[in-house]
């Protein structure tokens, strides 16, 4: 694949990234601000999917439904972290032309 095929198909997967990931994405450098890198924006993704206080609640209640959700995201995250550097690098451009 040449790197011109390679960037139109990113572009065109930063256009259908799933909505969750983008408000994530966008919650963690507004709650940041400009210093996150995107090492630390992939780390805090990993922190709000990985087993915590939510999935023990969840199963208090009976309910699989967060397992679930929380097991696809972090499967989404770790095969498309290019398309979480794009989507960074897109947020930042963005943070750099408003300041």
């Amino acid at each position: 694949m040449l790197q011109d095929e390679y960037e139109l198909l990113l572009k065109r997967t930063v256009e259908v990234a799933p909505e969750w990931l983008k408000s994530d994405i966008e919650d963690i450098l507004n709650k940041e601000g400009r210093h996150a890198g995107v090492s630390y924006v992939i780390s805090q993704l990993h922190d709000r999917y990985s087993f915590s206080f939510r999935h023990i609640l969840s199963a208090i209640n009976f309910s699989d439904e967060w397992t679930v959700v929380s097991r696809e995201r972090l499967s989404f995250i770790d095969n498309n972290i290019e398309v979480i550097v794009a989507l960074y690098d897109d947020h930042k451009g963005k943070i750099g032309k408003i300041l």
